[in-house]
């Protein structure tokens, strides 16, 4: 049925029609003088009309149904074409989505390795500066050397034998901040201990104790320790390359180092108005210094264990 109803078919219909109309001319009006004549032969006319109409009208018709059904046909090709290349194309746009969101997915998990890598490099760099400052911190106090010859007293000593000899003279000089002098009828001197019945006056025989104690014989030596110290924290507190979560683990490495002698140092420095690093405190209270000195040392010198915790409760960031 396709095979007939095609266009080349449809042009022979036509063909035949036309061929059929002239055919028709010739044997309808043969020895006829249609255009001389003024009588027209009404019968041939019809005649002539009847079969133009039966025969070549309907194969024209005809041709003219097939022409139509060809063209619908070509149309639903078409159409049936262009539904394919639309799902071809939306197959392949999906394709592309699903590329994409690969793509996506990569440069998400790589911009995590660069971050991943980048935090590694910022860390490693942190940590480079900050064991040199550890080093250093230990060279310093390998290098720490005392000497003092008097009538009385012939001292020398190195290294953390320093701090300790220096944690000795300073409770000395405490306990004598509180002594009082009395000379006796016989012309001898006795003191007895007198302790402060304000903090006003432990302040100041603090400072007055500490600043003796610094500038006799502690001064060159423990004043390039103080400022070491008080620079490590200052740096891990400061570093923008590592996070303030992970800042109080490198402040506990640096705190496993310190010995009770130089803790106590180290507060009475702070303490200190003056002499003492200010923003010291706020690096105590900050990376809690002092969670391992036994506080029980200076519970023995009337309100120094308030002067130390007023001062740690007030205190301000500063940097």
């Amino acid at each position: 049925m396709k095979k007939t109803l095609t266009e080349k078919n449809s042009k022979l219909l036509l063909w035949i029609g036309l061929i059929l109309f002239i055919a028709g001319i010739g044997v309808f009006f043969y020895k006829e003088s249609i255009l001389l004549d003024s009588k027209v032969n009404a019968e041939k006319i019809a005649q002539f009309g009847d079969f133009i109409g039966g025969i070549v009208g309907s194969l024209w018709s005809l041709a003219g149904v097939i022409l139509f059904y060809v063209a619908l046909t070509e149309q639903r090709k078409d159409i049936e074409i262009n539904r394919e290349t639309l799902k071809a194309q939306l197959s392949a746009l999906n394709q592309q989505i699903e590329e994409f969101e690969l793509q996506r997915t990569e440069l998400a998990e790589t911009r995590k390795v660069f971050e991943e890598q980048s935090e590694t490099l910022k860390i490693q760099r942190f940590e480079n500066t900050f064991f040199q400052l550890l080093t250093l911190h230990h060279e310093l106090v390998d290098k720490l050397n005392f000497s003092k010859v008097s009538m009385m007293m012939n001292v020398s000593m190195e290294k953390r034998e320093v701090l300790s000899k220096a944690f000795e003279d300073l409770e000395i000089k405490l306990r004598h901040s509180n002594s009082i002098s009395e000379k006796t009828s016989t012309g001898a001197i006795n003191y007895k201990v007198e302790n402060p019945n304000t903090k006003e006056i432990a302040i100041k025989r603090l400072n007055k104790a500490y600043k003796e104690f610094y500038f006799d014989d502690y001064k060159q030596i423990l004043s390039h320790y103080f400022r070491n110290v008080y620079h490590i924290f200052k740096f891990i507190y400061k570093s923008q390359l590592i996070k303030k979560s992970k800042k109080q683990f490198y402040a506990t490495l640096v705190r496993a180092q310190l010995s009770s002698d130089e803790l106590f140092l180290i507060l009475y420095n702070s303490l200190h108005q003056g002499l003492g690093y200010p923003n010291f405190l706020f690096l105590i209270k900050e990376f809690d210094i002092m969670q391992n000195f036994d506080f029980r040392i200076i519970a023995k010198y009337p309100y120094h264990q308030e002067i130390y915790d007023d001062k740690i409760n007030s205190v301000k960031q500063k940097f």
